[in-house]
């Protein structure tokens, strides 16, 4: 769960990205990060100077949510494999 982000460059980022058509309003903070982070990867963004600053779109990112932009909302988990069914008919 996020703790501590930057709400001025958390604005800044909406501000952005609410002009390219992503609607950000009743969206919950994860959700508002998770939609940023996409938005930035959709647009090619990462490497680029963020507002003509000193920093690129991922730095920025990483200063207002505390986390690196690779890292993801949740952690994706590897299926667990399940027995055959006609493996298991085999056997008896």
């Amino acid at each position: 769960m996020l703790m501590q982000f930057d709400r001025d460059l958390e604005l800044d980022f909406i501000r952005e990205f609410a002009a390219g058509g992503e609607l950000m309003t009743g969206l919950s903070a994860d959700d508002r990060r998770e939609r940023i982070r996409v938005a930035i990867y959709t647009h090619k963004l990462a490497h680029t100077l963020f507002r003509d600053g000193p920093m690129t779109y991922a730095e920025a990112y990483a200063k207002c949510f505390g986390r690196p932009i690779e890292m993801r909302r949740t952690v994706r988990h590897e299926p667990k494999s399940e027995p055959l069914i006609a493996a298991e008919s085999l056997q008896r």
